[in-house]
């Protein structure tokens, strides 16, 4: 375990005072025994809890609203404490890295459906879009670190998001909050595209300042981008049902993303984007000849992609499984 030595520059704007101010204190009563990556699965069951919940009801009301913001704030807080248990107990590991960023991947994009619900937003294209430059900004964050050993974020990063969101979740609680949210507009559109305006400009910040530390644009991520961005228009073109699309767009990206964490921590060979995606394209120009649905395709492709990527899961734990530890000991 000594041998392994996490490389993190973190440059968010946020979390020094966070961190001094909220999670340091409340980390306080986290007894030393418990191990990091017990506090990483409580993050992950507390979000993943949420959004299956979400998923059974069809709007969501002050109640519903009131879960929500709570689950994101309790996610945010032990999605920091694990790291730091991990140094307080000296416990910090490989299996812990990828468990922790790994999971994060997958629930940035729930935190995202879920403001989406809340703020009664349809999911469509533009839903598919937030997801899609989500999972952008978090591709090119770890293609960087298989290249350059050292994960980076910038000043401008998830957690900002995360908090935006909460802000204006607790906004939308309030009278005043929830008109201003769903009537109001600006040059005739709605306030929320403003949002996933910013949103893209957040993903241009975080893309310019990977290249740049890079100076070059990795192969990988411009196949890894324009083949994501055709699997992007064709949910829209075929109105894929958005379950499907949602599970399509993130697993095709968390494929990648885990080839990447793989490529650094075991240093396997580099990571390419999956290309089983062009067995879908293929078929749907098969399909074009005939009156079939389509939504099939992109259900069986978002299944295999899916165990795909559990395979290679319990591969990667198999390798790293005695890191894991019961109970830290004094």
């Amino acid at each position: 375990m000594s041998s392994y030595q996490y490389r993190c520059s973190d440059e968010s704007i946020l979390l020094p005072f966070l961190k001094k101010n909220v999670f340091s204190v409340l980390h306080r009563f986290i007894p030393y025994g418990v191990p990091a990556n017990y506090l990483t699965l409580v993050s992950i069951f507390v979000i993943w809890s949420c959004f299956l919940y979400f998923i059974n009801i069809e709007t969501a009301d002050e109640g519903d609203i009131i879960i929500a913001f709570f689950a994101i704030i309790i996610y945010v807080i032990f999605d920091h404490f694990d790291g730091l248990q991990a140094k307080i107990t000296e416990t910090g590991s490989p299996l812990g890295e990828i468990l922790d960023h790994y999971s994060d991947v997958f629930n940035g994009s729930i935190i995202l459906y879920l403001f989406f619900r809340i703020l009664q937003i349809e999911l469509d294209w533009i839903f598919y879009l937030a997801i899609w430059l989500n999972l952008v900004a978090f591709t090119l964050t770890y293609l960087e670190q298989s290249i350059q050993k050292e994960l980076h974020f910038g000043k401008i990063g998830s957690l900002e998001g995360v908090v935006l969101i909460l802000l204006i979740i607790c906004s939308f609680m309030t009278s005043q909050g929830k008109t201003f949210w769903l009537e109001y507009t600006m040059l005739d559109m709605p306030v929320y595209v403003f949002l996933v305006l910013g949103l893209i400009l957040g993903v241009i910040y975080t893309v310019v300042g990977s290249i740049r530390r890079l100076q070059h644009i990795p192969k990988s991520f411009i196949h890894y981008l324009l083949t994501g961005s055709i699997l992007y228009f064709l949910c829209i073109y075929y109105q894929i049902n958005w379950y499907i699309a949602f599970l399509v767009i993130n697993v095709y990206s968390a494929d990648l993303i885990l080839k990447s964490m793989k490529s650094h921590l075991l240093d396997a060979e580099s990571p390419k984007p999956d290309f089983i995606v062009y067995i879908l394209f293929l078929f749907l120009i098969y399909l074009s000849f005939f009156e079939y649905e389509q939504q099939i395709g992109f259900l069986v492709y978002g299944l295999v992609v899916t165990a795909k990527i559990i395979w290679n899961m319990v591969q990667i734990f198999s390798k790293f499984r005695n890191y894991w530890v019961w109970w830290n000991l004094h």
